[in-house]
């Protein structure tokens, strides 16, 4: 099978190497917003170019005699290059163009759900104005206040956290106003959020293992909001703060958001579907969604995967859905990123990590955003490498992965101590506790 990949960042880096372990030797070709050393390692046809130049990208895998392509990031599935790839008989995993925005429109987001699942929101706004704004955040107490649009995980500010009172959250609504002329606001929720990844083939839906992301820049959950700093999984599939009904819940939610979108569009959905959830005393709630892998959960998920990639998801393009198989152990995957980010993300900083020496320790290295010149690596602006390691449970991974950052880790870098750690786990667990009151389902 001749196999296409959109994308150049970690996540890519962990789809090829799946698609690649399901089918060693396999014809790869890649179109990326850069040349990245993790995905030139594993093949020599890349072309670097626009992720939103869609008639670029299928001109280019039909050319390559493609079978299959695998959309990695959304701004190209938002440019419709599925609807153009299938056009020419090419397989493509992502939605159309149409469907796509559920996940680049937050307001068509919020106002399917509110039409098709009214009970998965929070109470929201789409705001023009200030007084409007003002009218809701005074109604519901504190809100996150986030762009319209695509915001690659960021730009979202949350009252009581980014934000001290009514008065800086109207500050942000109005530069919001002043950049976009709309902002979305969104009661804030109390509870623990969860990712569920979903395959989806023509209305069928298979969870993939549970993954919890960590948004912000800093341990404990400090400092700015980012693209994600690094996720975790358990064994069981699940997270320990969350019960059963949790997990119906959401993957209901999933099937009634996807029956939603092949109604109104009237095309088959087949690709990835990633519900953002809120686990809350009330029940599971919607953050967001988006439409492909999560960067960094797809990492943990794809190289957890044991069944072969290119077959599973020829298959998914194809409108049919076999049960995949995941490895039953935990993964936890931490990035290390430039020490300004995200406030400030310098490019050309260089640096040395000996990549030997992460082989050696057990982990897997996957380059980001980041280029390769010998032996130094130059950061390109974002997230720059990510860690993968995998184990019996996150919190043996996460002190292992300290204890070898802490003598490896270029001074340059950082990264966030907490992800996947025994404290973590144990204190969201007691919360999500509290806030049920002993309930269990």
């Amino acid at each position: 099978m001749k196999i296409g990949l959109i994308g150049s960042g970690g996540r890519e880096v962990a789809i090829a190497r799946a698609l690649l372990r399901g089918e060693p030797g396999a014809p790869l070709s890649v179109w990326a917003g850069h040349a990245n050393p993790g995905l030139t390692a594993l093949t020599g046809h890349i072309t670097v170019g626009s992720a939103g130049d869609a008639r670029a990208m299928a001109s280019f895998f039909q050319q390559a005699g493609a079978d299959l392509v695998v959309v990695g990031p959304e701004a190209p599935l938002m440019a419709g290059v599925v609807d153009l790839l299938r056009a020419v008989g090419i397989a493509a995993i992502g939605p159309t163009r149409y469907q796509a925005q559920l996940e680049g429109s937050k307001a068509f987001m919020r106002d399917l759900l509110q039409s098709r699942v009214p009970g998965a929101s929070p109470q929201w706004a789409l705001a023009a104005d200030l007084p409007s704004a003002e009218t809701f955040l005074r109604r519901v107490g504190q809100a996150a206040i986030k762009p319209v649009g695509l915001t690659g995980g960021k730009g979202v500010k949350v009252m009581g956290v980014h934000l001290d009172g009514l008065a800086a959250a109207l500050e942000e609504v109005r530069q919001e106003l002043d950049r976009s002329g709309q902002v979305l606001l969104e009661e804030r929720l109390i509870g623990q959020e969860f990712s569920r990844i979903a395959l989806v083939a023509d209305g069928k839906i298979y969870g993939m293992p549970v993954a919890q992301d960590f948004k912000y820049a800093r341990d404990g959950d400090t400092g700015g909001m980012t693209g994600g700093m690094g996720a975790y999984t358990c064994a069981d599939g699940s997270l320990p703060f969350l019960q059963p009904a949790d997990l119906r819940a959401a993957d209901q939610i999933l099937a009634d958001v996807v029956a939603a979108l092949e109604e109104e569009s009237g095309t088959a959905y087949r690709g990835f579907l990633y519900g953002q959830f809120m686990a809350t005393a009330e029940g599971v709630r919607v953050i967001e969604f988006n439409v492909r892998l999560g960067d960094p959960e797809g990492i943990n998920e794809m190289l957890l995967l044991e069944s072969n990639a290119p077959a599973l998801l020829a298959e998914v393009a194809s409108g049919r859905l076999p049960a995949p198989v995941f490895q039953p152990c935990a993964t936890v995957v931490k990035y290390l990123v430039p020490q300004e980010y995200p406030e400030k993300s310098p490019v050309g900083i260089s640096f040395r990590f000996d990549q030997t020496a992460v082989e050696a320790a057990g982990f897997t290295l996957l380059p980001a955003s980041v280029e390769k010149d010998g032996d130094v690596w130059r950061t390109l602006g974002s997230r720059a490498l990510a860690l993968y390691g995998s184990g019996p449970d996150p919190a043996s991974i996460s002190a292992r992965m300290e204890d070898f950052l802490a003598r490896f880790e270029p001074p340059e870098l950082r990264h966030r101590k907490d992800v996947g750690s025994a404290g973590v786990l144990a204190d969201r667990t007691a919360q999500m506790e509290r806030l049920r009151g002993g309930r269990s389902s």
